[in-house]
């Protein structure tokens, strides 16, 4: 471990191994593993940004970047080097006149939340936990409760700020940096440099309409027939609901609405025929603002130790592969709660072509999400068993899916390390080749790299990557 490094370069608020705060502040959300950095830098402007990378760079210290302590695979933390982070850029305005937001890309889901439920005029179609930072949101795509309605995240972001490789601050938008523009939606978190701010258009939605739903365990092959062909495909795009299938045994489907009640029972009342559920069905009116706290309350709110992978699906699940999802549930190992969960797509999402941004997986019908958690991180055991899970499932359901999304981050799709770059086809399917093409453009020397970044054009993985 290097000694000698400097920190009188940063700015912003340092903290350092002797610290008191040092083990709260190298914390992530999942605590799986336990990495030691040399120090981190809470940035609380741009120009402490600017101070870091140009810090790092004359020193030739590795960093990572961070922003809302979400990495699936903690790749914004490392051992040894430097963590930046940025959660502490936080400036928010809304413009009314445009009905438009500048935010900081410190904030994170909650704090957007809050900016716009204070009137409840506008929303914004992002994910549906608390403390995710928004930075990760939006550059790996953003789904989310509202995603049949609006489309991605992405698609409502009109412009970026970004730190570069060299420190200097460059906006990306339509007009300037356009192909930096393209790449920043959907191209993953910290590959072309360091994003600071967000223009987003907000989107008009106050009111909205809740509905919830469950079965027993061993409905979930009919549940799960019926949703996958319906939910993707509904010619109503203000409906975008989620289905999830747990190790307790639990069998529930959720959705937002943008419209009345009545016709939101109309809607699932074909679903709730073929597959009577285990109590009449809840329908709730709320403000659009009051369903964001609705959902989150799905989410673990405490840090644990988990691994997840993911996949994108085009076309219906068949029949044995439904089969193999109830038998991974139904037997998930001792110690470890499994899951599997599913968000519908279609819509506005699916009108916007795959070559438009980053994003490839415009057309997929639906998305999985599936992993294990167990309380105990120093339980090896359950945390082999949970990964194990994580990876049978994910290769049993292998020749039905496409892909997976760059922010369920899985390091068993390869990482620079071991010199397998799968891992890129994986996240950006057929925008690979232009992906690295704005790298070797953006970041030339490859400052910006970790475990699964986007390497230059010079810097050839493999033939396998197609780019």
């Amino acid at each position: 471990m290097p000694h000698d490094w400097d920190w009188s370069c940063l700015t912003g608020k340092v903290v350092l191994p002797s610290d008191l705060s040092y083990n709260i502040d190298r914390t992530n959300y999942n605590i799986r593993y336990t990495r030691s950095p040399a120090a981190l830098v809470f940035c609380q402007n741009v120009e402490d940004v600017q101070n870091a990378v140009r810090c790092v760079s004359r020193q030739g210290i590795p960093f990572r970047v961070r922003s809302g302590r979400h990495s699936y695979e903690e790749l914004s933390l490392m051992d040894d080097g430097l963590i930046i982070d940025i959660s502490g850029l936080t400036t928010a305005t809304i413009h009314p006149s445009t009905a438009t937001a500048r935010v900081g890309a410190g904030l994170t889901q909650q704090a957007m939340w809050n900016l716009l439920g204070a009137t409840n005029e506008y929303a914004f179609p992002l994910g549906t936990m608390a403390s995710v930072g928004i930075a990760g949101v939006l550059q790996g795509g953003g789904i989310g409760m509202l995603t049949r309605a609006f489309g991605l995240a992405i698609d409502q972001v009109s412009s970026v700020q970004m730190v570069t490789a060299t420190g200097d601050v460059v906006e990306a938008n339509a007009t300037t940096n356009a192909e930096l523009y393209w790449a920043l939606r959907g191209g993953g978190g910290g590959n072309f440099g360091i994003v600071t701010a967000f223009t987003l258009q907000l989107v008009p939605v106050s009111q909205v309409v809740v509905y919830a739903l469950s079965w027993r365990a061993e409905q979930f092959p009919s549940v799960m027939s019926y949703w996958q062909s319906w939910a993707p495909t509904l010619g109503d795009t203000n409906l975008t609901c989620q289905l999830t299938f747990s190790s307790d045994g639990s069998l529930h489907s959720e959705g937002v609405y943008l419209g009345t009640p009545d016709r939101l029972r109309e809607l699932l009342q074909p679903w709730m025929a073929r597959c009577p559920p285990v109590s009449p069905v809840r329908l709730e009116p709320m403000s659009w603002y009051m369903s964001t706290i609705y959902f989150n309350s799905f989410d673990n709110q405490c840090d644990h130790a988990f691994k997840t992978s993911g996949a994108f699906v085009y076309q219906p699940l068949p029949d044995h592969a439904l089969a193999s999802i109830q038998q991974a549930i139904t037997s998930a190992p001792t110690g470890v709660s499994c899951d599997i969960w599913m968000q519908s797509f279609g819509g506005a999402m699916a009108e916007v072509s795959p070559a438009a941004t980053a994003f490839h997986y415009r057309k997929a019908q639906f998305i999985l999400e599936f992993g294990g958690s167990w309380q105990d991180r120093s339980n090896t055991a359950a945390g082999q068993s949970a990964a194990q899970w994580t990876r049978n499932l994910r290769t049993a359901l292998l020749e039905y899916t496409n892909g997976t999304y760059v922010n369920f981050v899985d390091l068993d799709l390869g990482s620079r390390s071991t010199g397998n770059f799968d891992y890129l086809n994986m996240y950006y399917g057929d925008n690979v080749a232009r992906l690295r093409a704005v790298k070797s453009e953006w970041d030339p020397a490859n400052v910006f790299q970790f475990e699964q970044s986007i390497p230059p054009q010079e810097d050839p993985p493999s033939r396998r990557t197609g780019g």
